[in-house]
C-alpha cells in the first residue's frame, strides 16, 4: 500500500576606549544582515518544509507529483517580497505535524495487522521489530521537529524507506522517490518566479 521533517563590562570598556570613528571609516565597515536577506532565508525555509508538506500529500495521492511545482510557485506568488507570516507558520506547522503523524501511524497500523510484504534478506519478524522501532524513534523526533520549526525531511525520508520495505523492497527504489530533489525543486522555483515577485 503506497502511502499515499554575553557581553556586558568588556564591551562598555573597549566602547570607551576607542577612538572616534570618522564618517570615512563608516562606509568601511562590513554591513548587518539586511532586511532582504531575512526574508529570502525565511522564505526559502518556508518553501521547502511547504514542498515536504505536498510530497506527503503526493504519496497519498491527494495531489499528483506534478503539482507540486506549480503549487509552491502559487505560493511564492502569494507572499511576493514578504516574509511568511505568523499564520502561515503556524498553518504549516499544524499541517506538517498532523500529515507526518498520520504518515507515521499508517505505516506502524499496516506492519501490526500483518499487511506488509517484507524483504526475503531477512526474517519477517526481524524487519517488523526493527521497524516498530523506528517508528517510535520518529515520531519522537517530530515532536523536536515541529518544536523547532525544522525540517522534516529526514523523517519522512527514514519513514519512506520503512514504507517500501513493507512492499517488499530492502531500498528505496531511486525512480520512486517520493522526497527526492526538494531542495532542487524548491530552488528552481525561487529562481523563477521570486525575482519576479521581489522587484
Amino acid at each position: 500500500m503506497r502511502l499515499t521533517r554575553i557581553a556586558g563590562s568588556v564591551l562598555l570598556v573597549f566602547a570607551l576606549a576607542a577612538p572616534p570613528v570618522a564618517a570615512a571609516d563608516i562606509g568601511a565597515q562590513p554591513q548587518p544582515t539586511t532586511m532582504a536577506q531575512n526574508t529570502f532565508a525565511a522564505t526559502d525555509a518556508y518553501l521547502r518544509r511547504k514542498a515536504v508538506l505536498l510530497m506527503i500529500r503526493a504519496s497519498f495521492d491527494v495531489i499528483s507529483a506534478d503539482e507540486i511545482e506549480g503549487l509552491l510557485a502559487g505560493e511564492l506568488q502569494r507572499l511576493g517580497a514578504s516574509a511568511p507570516g505568523d499564520y502561515d507558520l503556524g498553518r504549516l506547522d499544524r499541517d506538517l505535524m498532523a500529515e507526518t503523524s498520520y504518515y507515521l501511524v499508517s505505516l506502524r497500523y499496516l506492519i501490526e495487522s500483518g499487511g506488509a510484504v517484507w524483504p526475503d534478506d531477512r526474517p519477517e519478524q526481524t524487519y517488523v521489530n526493527d521497524a516498530l522501532v523506528e517508528l517510535d524513534a520518529l515520531a519522537d523526533a517530530l515532536e523536536v521537529t515541529m518544536a523547532e520549526h525544522a525540517d522534516p525531511l529526514p523523517i519522512l525520508e527514514r519513514a519512506q524507506k520503512i514504507m517500501f520495505q513493507t512492499e517488499g523492497f530492502a531500498t528505496v527504489p531511486s525512480e520512486h522517490d517520493g522526497f527526492a530533489g526538494r531542495d532542487q525543486l524548491v530552488e528552481k522555483v525561487i529562481a523563477e518566479v521570486g525575482p519576479r515577485t521581489r522587484t
